[in-house]
């Protein structure tokens, strides 16, 4: 399994986190999905896209296309669409669907308190996965972190 995040977050950098050695190298592909897990979990709750990609995003019910996720990184717009940026989000009007770029370059924009949550959250699971208990609890602070980043609610 490839590592979509390494841009963000290496196996090497969780590993020196967990304080496992380098050398060892069984849990590899286990630490992978769970930075995979952890940032995707991350993405959903907040909005904030830590894997460059392309997106199309459609009109919803307000007749307009917004786009919530964030950092928008395409720059330009097709027959020069202006859009209107709200706290939040960013609204295109007049137009049925766009598709941009939204994603984290590199690890130097992305906020520094979501990378320690998907650490946090991988070392819960690393280390609790041997035990017979509910592995699914998140720590309350990185919950907090999470609710203090959302960007958008939805009522």
């Amino acid at each position: 399994m490839a590592n979509n995040y390494s841009h963000i977050l290496t196996v090497d950098e969780v590993k020196h986190y967990l304080r496992l050695d380098s050398e060892f190298t069984d849990d590899d592909s286990d630490i992978e999905r769970m930075i995979a897990s952890a940032f995707g979990y991350i993405e959903k709750q907040t909005q904030h896209i830590f894997k460059p990609q392309d997106k199309t995003y459609r009109k919803d019910h307000s007749n307009s296309v917004n786009i919530y996720d964030h950092p928008i990184n395409t720059t330009t717009f097709p027959d020069n669409e202006v859009p209107l940026y709200y706290p939040g989000f960013v609204r295109f009007c007049g137009i049925d669907s766009i598709t941009v770029n939204v994603g984290f370059i590199s690890k130097d924009n992305a906020p520094s308190e979501l990378i320690d949550c998907a650490l946090q959250m991988i070392k819960v699971w690393y280390y609790e996965a041997e035990k017979n208990i509910n592995t699914t609890l998140l720590p309350e602070n990185v919950k907090q972190i999470i609710d203090t980043n959302r960007r958008f609610i939805a009522c």
